[in-house]
């Protein structure tokens, strides 16, 4: 090859990095690419050595986008093969120099950042603010604010974490973590023992366990021997105290938000931990669906209802939430909700006065128990709870999602409350959707201003046969993933609530009720 077929090759290229290069002459630089395989070393030369020293000039800003090919092509001609042969020693030269620039770049980034001091490993339906890992990514000393959902990830010898959202973490070392704010589980093992969670006012020390930790907004924290044991120290301004102790397996401890106390002997609590990732298979989608939170909200099921707009237990009529008022039914009246497309209607259970009337045709729960009659407006459309003694309202979270959005829907149903659904209804306005099984996330939240103060039972009917029962002790917070088969012949769905004594924060959630064609393959394998 004596000459190349462009003149102005070097011209060339350097319009093509920024973007000038007319279609004609692309066009027959491709075909020459193509064609000849000594342009093809040489474009490919060019592109690799610029490449480099644009990575190398991020750091030093030497060079702009248009400086590039000027860089690689001083000094050189275009005409013989000798001048081409020159041409890629002088490449070659520069391609070196790149390659020792890129080097200093990655020392230089080490040397900040240091070394990585583990790896994300999994997440659910993660959201970050600031930096944003991915499972398999390192992770580095710095902070991370987890929004929504859930994530874990592994510390070198042998400690594994699970965040839930909403929260804040320093990660400092492979042997320390700071918590911010929120909370984690740590399963540490014997090789890490003395793994640290710091807290504004609490340091956690690993005694070989597995521990849950809790920072609260107040700046009080909480310390759970979930397995083995944990020393805990108050600290104040950073440094701790005297107050601290050893909390044996399955007891916990408090230390108030100035740092200065350390309460123990408390009850572990595992319920108001993420232990473990839900299952993807467990993630539920709008799409092909029929929201019942949506129905209930006056909607087609289809994200048309109202938020926070639900239906009064006492008169089958829209209500808007929140509502302020505890309120008492004397009985169990059937209460039809005649203005709602695809509800048959709502009722107060109580057992007491004998088998509730469910439907408008006169099904009858037989096995509701006592309960007080009392109740707290009615189902609603609704992802919050209502704190009447500070008189605020809290955003309700299931597995660290948000719920009462119009990704994640949530039917809120406050002990004691029934509702039946009109599947026959349900099915005409909707005849493209097959209705073959209910699905949902049913849980109390784990950040309620009080613990609830009685036991709360949930109830999943078809045609007033029960096909699920659920009883959360009082207190208890765990989620459970709901999957009901609805026979085609079914015609009406009830979910009750009820609470045998004061049902004060039992403030129960189903997470994504949907209506929908029955498991996939895929789903099946996922679950």
């Amino acid at each position: 090859m004596n000459t190349l077929p462009f003149p102005d090759m070097d011209e060339l290229l350097q319009r093509l990095l920024d973007g000038q290069v007319e279609p004609g002459e692309m066009q027959r630089l491709t075909e020459a690419i193509r064609e000849d395989p000594h342009i093809r070393d040489y474009y490919i030369d060019s592109m690799v050595v610029c490449a480099m020293i644009r990575r190398s000039s991020q750091v030093t800003g030497e060079l702009s986008k248009s400086d590039l090919m000027q860089a690689i092509s001083r000094g050189a001609g275009q005409g013989d093969s000798r001048h081409f042969g020159r041409r890629i020693r002088s490449i070659a030269a520069v391609l070196l120099f790149g390659v020792l620039a890129f080097a200093c770049v990655c020392l230089f980034r080490y040397t900040v950042r240091g070394p990585a001091i583990g790896m994300l490993t999994g997440e659910y339906e993660a959201h970050w603010r600031g930096s944003r890992p991915r499972p398999g990514d390192l992770l580095y000393a710095g902070s991370l604010d987890l929004r929504e959902g859930a994530a874990t990830m592994e510390l070198g010898h042998g400690t594994s974490i699970v965040l839930e959202a909403p929260c804040r973490v320093g990660l400092k070392s492979v042997g320390e973590v700071a918590l911010k704010r929120g909370r984690l589980v740590a399963v540490v093992s014997p090789e890490a023992m003395g793994f640290q969670v710091r807290t504004p006012t609490a340091l956690i020390t690993d005694l070989g366990t597995e521990f849950g930790v809790i920072a609260h907004a107040d700046g009080s924290t909480e310390a759970h021997a979930l397995k083995g044991r944990i020393h805990v120290a108050a600290v104040s301004n950073g440094s701790a105290q005297a107050a601290s102790g050893v909390v044996n397996e399955r007891l916990a401890a408090v230390v108030d938000a100035a740092g200065r106390t350390v309460q123990g002997d408390r009850a572990a609590r595992a319920d108001l931990f993420l232990l473990q990732l839900p299952s993807v298979g467990q993630r539920s989608s709008p799409a092909g669906r029929i929201n019942l939170a949506d129905i209930v909200a006056g909607g087609s099921g289809r994200g048309t209802g109202r938020l926070d707009q639900g239906i009064d237990l006492g008169t089958g009529q829209m209500l808007r939430h929140p509502v302020t008022t505890i309120q008492r039914a004397r009985q169990s009246e059937f209460r039809p909700a005649r203005d709602i497309r695809g509800i048959d209607g709502v009722f107060v259970p109580n057992g007491a006065l004998g088998p509730v009337v469910i439907s408008s045709t006169g099904l009858a729960f037989s096995e509701c128990p006592a309960t007080l009659g009392s109740y707290y407006g009615g189902p609603a459309n609704s992802g919050t709870f209502y704190d009447i003694p500070s008189q605020q309202t809290h955003p309700a979270r299931l597995n660290g999602i948000r719920l009462g959005t119009s990704r994640h829907p949530a039917l809120n149903l406050h002990p004691n409350a029934g509702i039946t659904f009109d599947l026959d209804r349900i099915r005409r306005d909707h005849p493209e959707v097959r209705i073959e099984r209910f699905t949902a996330v049913c849980g109390i939240p784990k950040d309620l201003p009080e613990r609830p103060f009685s036991s709360t039972d949930v109830w999943v009917l078809l045609d007033g046969i029960v096909s699920l029962a659920l009883q959360y002790p009082a207190g208890q917070s765990a989620v459970e993933n709901m999957d009901i088969p609805i026979p085609p012949q079914a015609r009406f769905l009830t979910l009750i609530t009820t609470c045998s004594g004061r049902a004060d924060y039992s403030w129960v959630l189903f997470g994504d009720p949907f209506l929908g064609p029955a498991a996939t393959t895929q789903e099946e394998t996922n679950n």
